[in-house]
């Protein structure tokens, strides 16, 4: 998944990023297992806030919805992918020009 820069200014551990979201140690690794989330550090197994952000949104969509492991992973990909529609939406009505046509009756 493409991430911007301002979610990396964070660096922790697992077990930090286990104790910020709340969440059982296991169910985290479930996500890593799962490619939900990845290391932005792989030697090291260090996350960033970005990951953080994901991982509380999985955790949000675990508990509202009862979602397993690989339906969380699928419910983000698919809100992943509506914002980049949408985002593509707002681009074209912003680039495409609009003509106006005045027609009168005689």
């Amino acid at each position: 998944m493409n991430h911007s820069t301002e979610f990396t200014d964070i660096i922790m551990s697992l077990d930090e990023l286990v104790s910020a979201c709340g969440q059982e140690r296991q169910w985290v690794i479930e996500l890593i297992e799962e490619n939900i989330i990845e290391y932005d550090v792989p030697e090291h197994e260090k996350f960033t806030g970005y990951q953080l952000t994901t991982v509380r949104r999985a955790s949000r969509l675990s508990r509202d919805f009862e979602a397993s492991v690989p339906a969380i992973g699928l419910i983000l990909e698919l809100l992943d992918e509506v914002e980049q529609l949408r985002q593509l939406k707002h681009q074209l009505a912003q680039s495409t020009p609009v003509i106006e046509v005045n027609i009168e009756d005689k």
